[in-house]
């Protein structure tokens, strides 16, 4: 279960990111279950279906 304010690494680029909340983001015209994100060390916030996070992201 992915927990907001919780501190996760991408599997890449090894950074590390906190999630910050959930929304929906529509894929294929149909509306899924979504992670709002930011880096450690900015403002700027990213989105990602939970599907795709879940993939590509492990809690520190």
């Amino acid at each position: 279960m992915i927990e907001i304010n919780t501190a996760y690494t991408h599997y890449k680029n090894k950074e590390v990111y906190i999630v910050k909340g959930f929304c929906k983001i529509q894929e294929n015209d149909i509306w899924v279950n979504a992670v709002l994100y930011k880096p450690n060390d900015c403002e700027e916030l990213f989105v990602r279906t939970l599907k795709e996070f879940e993939k590509k992201f492990t809690l520190n």
